[in-house]
């Protein structure tokens, strides 16, 4: 009879303990989508703006103008770079080079990194031209604490698009160490890309700083 009120406790516990799990990582997917949401809404405000500023400028000169794109990108670092890891991100398209890299090789490359993923988003965002968006419910896709991936669906000129944030929880809040951009991993894309310039540089990793601070 001991034995059996030890099994149902145990069960008991476990069960709780299930449950409580559930609660945070529910909680857990809350906050980060907020932290999503919120960066997303400033996304497409700032895209309306742009696109209004474009307008009232063409009819003020009584031609056309372009979308104001330096003035986007101004806008895009103010809102992405309190949310994006931009270290955990450049550390993972380093990859096994990361080991063989200077602390100041290192540096330079996070620098040169979070223009070009700035620029890359960027030019991706106002190519979607999206103007509206929501958050796919999702709240139990992460197995471990600390870690969601929030699903977002995009609309665009009658067209829909997925971004896929895979989100960490740092101390100063939640923050984005990966994108997939309809089907394309950004993490993985640049770092194919990182290994296959170090492979044309013959593993001088300056020239491929240099490289990625000016492609051209």
């Amino acid at each position: 009879m001991v034995g059996f009120q030890n099994r149902s406790k145990i069960i008991g516990v476990s069960i709780l303990l299930l449950l409580c799990s559930f609660i945070v990582k529910a909680d857990e997917w809350k906050d980060a989508s907020l932290v999503v949401g919120k960066s997303t809404q400033a996304m497409v405000g700032l895209l309306e703006e742009g696109r209004l500023e474009a307008i009232r400028s063409s009819e003020a000169d009584g031609e056309v103008v372009a979308f104001d794109e330096p003035q986007l990108l101004l806008g895009m670092e103010v809102i992405l770079t309190p949310v994006i890891d931009f270290n955990t991100i450049a550390k993972g398209v380093m990859a096994k080079f990361y080991r063989k890299a200077s602390p100041k090789q290192v540096k330079d490359f996070r620098v040169a990194f979070k223009q070009s993923l700035l620029n890359t988003y960027s030019r991706a965002v106002l190519a979607f031209k999206i103007n509206d968006f929501e958050i796919q419910s999702n709240s139990n896709s992460s197995s471990k604490a600390g870690r969601q991936k929030i699903w977002v669906k995009v609309y665009a000129n009658g067209a829909a698009y997925d971004i896929n944030y895979a989100m960490k929880k740092r101390q100063q809040g939640w923050m984005v160490t990966n994108v997939t951009l309809d089907g394309i991993n950004l993490g993985l894309a640049f770092r194919q890309q990182f290994a296959s310039a170090m492979a044309k540089n013959k593993g001088n990793m300056d020239d491929v700083i240099a490289f990625w601070n000016d492609p051209s």
